[in-house]
């Protein structure tokens, strides 16, 4: 489930006017004409699919990397605020504050070894990008499937954001089992018309989840997801919040309880291809993003 849920990082309306949707999708016009009970829902699922089109051509395709600032809080954890960079050989990160406490100057310390020690022995970086790599695959078969598990109808917009319902699609057959948590999931898209972008998509399980009759486990009813992302500049959208609250048994009666929660701020763009010892000595104030990225190193 979780991996369905993050696959939203990385999905508006009749209630728009004819001609905002002519705009909007300029293949419309081709198809047969809708009878008045119709265009709500099929026009809104056209612009769904231009949507997820879009989300997933830029994971495919967008090759920026990027510094940013991100708060979590995970399972009851203490939470952190941490400043992350993106290298061509996965990303690193440094603790800034836990429970809200900037580190003190033995804290530092060891987290300034930490980094030198992932750079001095990358593969667990590189590993761990490999794993990213691979969920990321996942979560776009999951997301490719998302305007056919799923039946969509308006219901608001405000200049260029479009709010979708959403509600199972009773004809959709789950190919995996990841998949068959579409059939108890309903909730909202915000999209941006304009950009055809996902702007936020917020669910809720309204029945358990039971994988294998209950064998492999299931997933409780009422457990929630809210997932937003923005324009950052440069035409890059990416994550900006996150909170999943998910509870249910796993394989051998191991009890799941997934509370995580993270907020993503202050993206500034890191030149592409930098390096792990480059972010490192951005992270310890020892390297000028603005000033590499303007120069095209």
């Amino acid at each position: 489930m979780l991996s369905a849920v993050h696959t939203f990082r990385s999905s508006a309306c009749l209630g728009i006017t004819a001609a905002i949707a002519l705009c909007l999708l300029p293949n419309i016009a081709a198809q047969n004409h809708l009878s008045a009970s119709e265009p709500n829902t099929q026009n809104a699922a056209l612009l769904v699919r231009a949507v997820i089109y879009n989300e997933i051509e830029a994971q495919l395709h967008d090759t920026s990397s990027w510094c940013y600032r991100e708060h979590r809080q995970t399972d009851g954890k203490p939470s952190q605020t941490l400043e992350v960079c993106q290298t061509k050989d996965g990303d690193l990160e440094r603790v800034l504050a836990v429970n809200g406490w900037e580190l003190n100057l033995e804290q530092t310390r060891a987290e300034d070894q930490r980094i030198q020690q992932a750079i001095a022995h990358p593969e667990q970086l590189r590993a761990k990008q490999r794993k990213d790599r691979e969920d990321g695959d996942q979560q776009r078969n999951m997301l490719r499937t998302f305007p056919e598990a799923f039946l969509f109808e308006c219901e608001g917009e405000s200049e260029s954001l479009v709010t979708l319902r959403f509600r199972p699609n009773p004809a959709f057959h789950p190919a995996n089992r990841a998949a068959m948590v579409f059939h108890h999931l309903e909730g909202t898209l915000v999209v941006d018309a304009r950009q055809k972008r996902l702007v936020e998509i917020n669910g809720r399980l309204t029945s358990e989840v039971r994988f294998a009759g209950g064998l492999l486990g299931h997933l409780d009813k009422n457990g929630t997801f809210l997932v937003k992302q923005e324009d950052f500049g440069d035409g890059h959208w990416d994550l900006s919040y996150l909170t999943v609250q998910m509870n249910g048994k796993a394989l051998f009666f191991k009890t799941i309880a997934v509370l995580e929660k993270k907020t993503l701020f202050d993206y500034r763009p890191f030149p592409r291809g930098a390096s792990l010892q480059q972010a490192a000595e951005f992270l310890t104030g020892d390297f000028d993003v603005r000033a590499a990225s303007s120069s095209g190193k």
